[in-house]
């Protein structure tokens, strides 16, 4: 038995802005250290802005796309039964312009979210957080809705931002908080938002209602790109109805692709414009119900032809 130790620690790193970014340190110890992560001092975790992994002495931090506020001091714990140690480096983010220090961003410019909301299923009583990256402009509001109804901050439903991951901490979630949830970030100069659906299990109940095993995705693209949404029922259902705003999406139209592949349903809109902007749903209609998976498209024009 021995205590770990960090036979390759972190160093410190620059990284463009813009840029993917792996930190990797290798760590031994008997019993298998336990490990974690913090930025400034403060955890961090696994989410779809970040990858941590561990794996045969292996431990990595991977940030897929580098901003300006991902600047700090990165520090990996290494802990076992016998005692903890820790390795540190200093990520400094470096502007893509050269002739500017900071990234030009400024209130004349809709924010834009980068990371989305992800639908799921939950259990009854757990706590829920919901988060979103918001970047883009440097004065701008956000607010939360349930089913396009505003969520006042409480105790229950704690409003936080950080490092310009914006979060609803749902305390407690019961059946009557599923649905649709929407955060909506707005300015002066416009707005973006994204959309998830959170479904919430009951122990003991079975769902009379088709289910998801994939969910699509919000999306926030640049004019003229293709967006591709995904969707999977675990069962076999009798339809898959697209939906934006609440109106049947024109299946004809030579702006769509469709195609269905056992329970895997994909629906492409092959060049965005800022008509596509607007909420939309996938609706599965089974023998006993039917249910609704919300996601939204944000479709911002090139700065380039503006």
């Amino acid at each position: 038995m021995c205590k770990p130790e960090f036979t390759k620690p972190l160093t410190n790193t620059s990284v463009r802005d813009g840029d993917q970014l792996t930190l990797t340190c290798h760590v031994k110890g008997d019993p298998e250290p336990h490990i974690t992560w913090s930025k400034n001092g403060k955890t961090i975790s696994s989410s779809d802005i970040m990858d941590l992994k561990y794996k045969n002495g292996v431990a990595s931090l991977t940030i897929h796309e580098v901003f300006p506020e991902d600047d700090g001091v990165y520090t990996c714990t290494a802990t076992n039964s016998i005692s903890a140690v820790e390795t540190k480096c200093k990520l400094t983010v470096k502007p893509t312009d050269t002739n500017s220090t900071k990234r030009n961003i400024s209130a004349d410019k809709p924010p834009k979210i980068v990371s989305h909301l992800e639908s799921r299923y939950v259990k009854d009583g757990e706590t829920v957080t919901l988060a979103c990256r918001i970047i883009g402009a440097e004065h701008f509001d956000v607010v939360w809705l349930h089913n396009n109804k505003e969520i006042k901050p409480s105790k229950d439903f704690n409003y936080t931002n950080e490092a310009n991951i914006y979060k609803l901490q749902i305390a407690e979630i019961f059946p009557e908080d599923c649905g649709t949830y929407t955060c909506e970030a707005f300015n002066d100069a416009g707005e973006s938002f994204s959309t998830c659906t959170i479904n919430v299990l009951v122990p003991g109940e079975e769902p009379k209602q088709p289910s998801f095993t994939k969910y699509p995705s919000s999306v926030t693209v640049q004019e003229s790109e293709t967006c591709k949404f995904v969707c999977e029922t675990q069962d076999e259902i009798l339809q898959l109805c697209w939906l934006k705003d609440g109106k049947s999406v024109n299946e004809t139209s030579s702006r769509y692709s469709f195609t269905k592949d056992g329970n895997l349903y994909t629906f492409s809109i092959v060049k965005s414009s800022i008509e596509d902007v607007g909420q939309y749903q996938a609706k599965a209609i089974g023998k006993k119900g039917e249910t609704l998976c919300s996601f939204s498209v944000n479709v911002f024009v090139n700065e380039s032809s503006s």
